[in-house]
């Protein structure tokens, strides 16, 4: 201990089981709270402030593998640059507390001890909340002496300082700033959220009472300006696209921007009553309907999503069929035919979608054909060819779905040559290079596939360098960075994997920290912390590869907590505790593993039972309950473990009937059957005879 050693931490956490609540909060708010740009950089007595305040150790919740409690606690106060003690009547009795705070000041008098009360009255004998070692001195020796310290605490109550000012003074503690100043600075980004968040609501809501004086003035104009309600319905469908997908950016419960969706729709299709069925009319409506679609599919509503786009191309089906000769007609038909295909596609029925696709890319071929100067026409046809290549390649025809992929890849390539200041095109090209990277990585040609993906690489990181105003861009090469990790590691080269992903963090990073309230950059960096850590755990460092995957698993946890209705963000979380509980199940603490593998189970049937059509969800259920029967049948619980792999297979059996011809679910059930009979009563197993599977078959996160 008297050798130095690198800070790891910002900062320690001391505190009382009683407080671990407090405690808890505290840690969040740490992590989680944005440093005022203008103030990153400035020297301060504690050094320069860092954009962030990560990482802080909250005690009794850090420790890895391989160190005893004391070992690790220890190592975790040398490596801290300052103690934050949560103070209360608990903590005052706690020797454990007691003790912290004295090593630390003994061994670091330097570094700042910052008190937090929560409970208690300092020097009140029945609710004293100050450690012996917080309110006296120490001596030489690093004992305590009968000499008072003079203590400035911040008091979480709303009697003392309240939550807010509570925290900004811990921060500025840490900051080495005036508590003033930090509190402000919070108090103004709070409030600049709170309009951004506001704002957002306010359009939508805004949107219905428009929407209902518009209908009163169309309902008037109608008699001379027909065209007035097309006009209407069109321009008040873009102000909801606009207004969903700022409410999805900044993290807008999707239970809120639904209802509203729903409010607004109902007023739009009244709007549209008001008019003649007219073909202008009904071509308005489809558009309506697909633009509705778009963005139901966007907050994850699979049913609304299909209802509209099958509404969508009913309409433009039936205009088709009237006036054949109608190019336009054509081509929105393509478009209601490619957003039909889309969400069958997700729905797992791919050649309902494939036969959808190709219908599509028959009229863009037809257009491409008889306007063959036509730029939009000819990249119709280029996102034609993708989505065929995109339902070969999940069918498995992986040499059909390469040439469709090329096909795509030629189209864009002509288009970005003849407009090099065209981004979007120049875009298009990266993101068909990486399709084909994608291909060739699953035809097992990982050098070839690796060379496709440093070229997308080097386009999306042009883009940037382009235009760093653009967030599309740096999201696109966030991604791309975790491709080229991928092909990397196939070949085997852990380390440059690692620095790929390591790369990709770093842009998701930036990110985050440019807008702290834009929930879907948080989930980005939530992502890259997880990739970091499958690499991390590849490379054989359990206890890296943790602490990892614990960074990704905070972001989920307060993702899920700001909108629990938000279905792919509770998928994240499952998929996140499961490695979690991976990792801790390997190191032998299965203790560990089998109440995060409970609490994945728990996300998992709440999502199969919001939406029992979707089979991906049953399959992570089905495995979720296989790695809690492995983990329960090691310490020989064979009674629930049998019961955990009866559910997985009641899953699974109800899976087969839905597609018999899977030799994957065959297989699983078979080997499933085996495991179930080894535990019957009257079997004797040898323990840890449960293959890995299976169990070791995890769900690939979806983001990157």
């Amino acid at each position: 201990m008297t050798e130095p050693v690198a800070l790891k931490y910002r900062a320690f956490i001391s505190y009382s089981h009683a407080d671990t609540s407090a405690a808890k909060w505290l840690h969040r708010g740490l992590e989680g709270f944005p440093v005022d740009k203008e103030l990153v950089g400035r020297e301060t007595a504690t050094g320069a402030i860092p954009k962030s305040l990560k990482p802080v150790f909250r005690d009794r919740d850090d420790f890895t593998a391989g160190h005893t409690l004391t070992e690790q606690t220890l190592a975790a106060l040398d490596a801290s640059a300052a103690l934050i003690v949560i103070c209360s009547p608990a903590a005052a009795n706690s020797r454990y507390v007691n003790e912290e705070i004295r090593l630390f000041k003994s061994l670091h008098p330097e570094r700042p001890v910052i008190p937090l009360i929560v409970a208690g009255k300092p020097g009140n004998a029945e609710l004293e909340c100050f450690p012996p070692s917080l309110k006296f001195k120490l001596d030489a020796e690093g004992q305590i002496t009968e000499e008072p310290t003079g203590l400035l605490a911040a008091d979480i109550r709303e009697e003392g300082d309240g939550k807010n000012l509570a925290l900004a003074k811990v921060v500025a503690g840490l900051l080495g700033v005036s508590s003033d100043d930090v509190f402000r600075r919070a108090e103004r980004e709070r409030r600049r959220k709170g309009r951004v968040r506001n704002g957002v609501i306010g359009v939508l809501a805004f949107l219905a009472v428009a929407a209902t004086g518009s209908a009163v003035y169309a309902w008037q104009q109608l008699k001379t300006n027909e065209a007035f309600l097309n006009a209407t319905l069109k321009t008040a469908t873009e102000i909801v696209d606009t207004a969903v997908q700022q409410a999805e950016r900044y993290g807008i419960p999707r239970a809120a921007t639904g209802s509203l969706l729903a409010k607004a729709e109902a007023l739009f299709d009244n709007m549209s009553l008001l008019g003649r069925p007219t073909p202008e009319l009904r071509r308005q409506k489809a558009w309506m309907f697909i633009q509705f679609a778009r963005n139901y599919a966007l907050l994850g509503n699979i049913a609304k999503w299909q209802e509209h786009a099958e509404e969508s191309y009913r309409l433009l089906t039936d205009l088709v069929a009237e006036a054949p000769e109608d190019l336009d007609y054509q081509r929105d038909l393509s478009v209601a035919q490619t957003e039909l295909g889309d969400v069958l596609a997700i729905e797992g029925e791919l050649p309902a979608a494939f036969k959808l696709y190709q219908d599509a890319l028959g009229i863009e071929q037809r257009l491409a054909q008889s306007d063959p100067g036509e730029p939009v026409i000819q990249r119709d046809l280029s996102v034609g060819y993708h989505k065929v290549g995109y339902v070969l390649q999940a069918q498995g025809k992986l040499d059909e779905a390469i040439e469709a992929y090329r096909q795509d890849l030629a189209i864009a390539t002509r288009l970005a040559e003849s407009d090099q200041d065209n981004a979007q095109w120049q875009r298009d090209v990266a993101v068909s290079t990486d399709n084909i990277g994608d291909m060739l990585l699953a035809l097992g040609k990982p050098n070839e596939a690796l060379a496709a993906y440093q070229d997308a690489n080097k386009a999306f990181q042009t883009l940037v360098d382009m235009d760093n105003r653009n967030t599309q861009w740096p999201s696109d090469l966030l991604i791309s960075y975790a491709k080229v990790g991928k092909a990397l590691q196939a070949q085997g080269k852990l380390d440059d994997a690692l620095e790929a992903y390591r790369k990709g963090f770093a842009v998701a990073q930036r990110l985050a920290q440019s807008d702290p309230s834009n929930a879907a950059w948080q989930r980005d960096e939530a992502a890259g912390d997880d990739n970091i850590g499958d690499m991390l755990l590849a490379q054989g460092k359990p206890n890296e590869a943790l602490a990892a995957y614990q960074d990704a698993n905070k972001v989920f946890q307060a993702l899920v907590a700001m909108d629990a209705s938000n279905m792919r963000w509770a998928r994240d979380l499952a998929i996140s505790y499961e490695k979690i509980g991976n990792t801790l199940a390997a190191q032998g603490r299965l203790e560990g593993a089998l109440a995060l593998y409970r609490g994945c189970l728990d996300i998992r049937t709440y999502l199969v039972a919001s939406d029992p059509s979707n089979t991906q969800w049953q399959d992570d259920l089905a495995v979720n309950h296989g790695k809690v029967a492995m983990v329960l049948a090691l310490p020989g619980d064979a009674t629930g473990a049998l019961n955990e792999f009866h559910q997985r297979r009641a899953i699974l059996a109800a899976l087969k009937e839905q597609t018999p011809d899977s030799a994957t679910l065959a297989g699983d059930l078979a080997w499933l059957d085996g495991e179930i009979a080894k535990l019957k009563p009257g079997s004797a197993p040898e323990q840890g005879t449960t293959q890995p599977e299976q169990a070791a078959r995890e769900s690939e996160h979806p983001a990157q």
